[in-house]
């Protein structure tokens, strides 16, 4: 399978097809031309997250009281500027000492707050499939070629400042059928809408999350699974120490 995340049939484990098909469609679109990085920046990005988990000057950073006491050079596996670099190092490996200050900083940089939106979910995206393939025991997955060609450059003018530390589309804006981002009458809670200043970054996320979650609007209901091999319970037990192993306080 050419730029795959996960092959099911050697995998080694069973996985769910559904599971398989939402990496790889995330993974394929990891090497194409973003809104506002180019194929080769984001390929360079996921590049950066694989060796922020064997960087010293990340660990010494963790472990440090304030994260901006050390200041040690990163072990970067790429050509970005160090900023770029750096953010990318520290969403993996300090999110939960991420603050307006740190997003303010890097905007100082000239990294604008929509590239710091989709560098966030470039992360993201390859930590979700690089710990899956971890957690069955599977090798990491080749990184895709990057494709040629432009970021589109399309920044949403429905993107307002809610008070967040990048401006986002409300609720009310984004589930308006013109618009499409989210679904009407649903529980979008504002993590659900933290990435839409980069409308394809939301979207992608709810494909990954439908296929290792539930729908936004199911989280708040007593919904069930019928196609799942364990319980809500379960995958709430799950969730919830995953999210506490990365720091994600939400």
């Amino acid at each position: 399978m050419t730029n795959a995340a996960i092959d099911p049939h050697r995998a080694g484990i069973a996985v769910r097809g559904d599971i398989a098909a939402a990496q790889n469609r995330a993974w394929q679109s990891l090497g194409a031309p973003g809104t506002w990085w180019t194929g080769a920046d984001r390929v360079a990005i996921a590049r950066e997250v694989r060796a922020a988990r064997r960087c010293a000057a990340c660990a010494e950073r963790r472990a440090a009281l304030s994260p901006y006491a050390p200041t040690g050079a990163h072990a970067a596996a790429s050509d970005l500027p160090p900023a770029i670099a750096d953010a990318v190092h520290r969403v993996v490996t300090d999110p939960g000492r991420l603050s307006r200050r740190w997003a303010d900083e890097m905007m100082a940089s000239g990294v604008t707050d929509a590239q710091l939106v989709e560098l966030v979910s470039v992360v993201c995206t390859v930590m979700l499939v690089d710990g899956f393939a971890r957690a069955i025991g599977a090798d990491p997955a080749p990184l895709p070629q990057p494709l040629a060609g432009d970021p589109s450059r399309r920044r949403p003018a429905e993107a307002v400042d809610e008070g967040y530390f990048v401006p986002t589309i409300p609720y009310a804006v984004g589930s308006r059928p013109e618009i499409g981002l989210y679904e009407p009458n649903a529980f979008v809670p504002n993590v659900g809408r933290g990435l839409s200043l980069v409308p394809d970054a939301v979207r992608s996320a709810r494909d990954l999350m439908l296929a290792h979650y539930m729908k936004y609007e199911q989280v708040a209901t007593d919904w069930e699974p019928r196609d799942r091999p364990i319980h809500r319970s379960q995958m709430e037990l799950v969730a919830s120490r995953t999210s506490a192993k990365n720091d994600c306080f939400y």
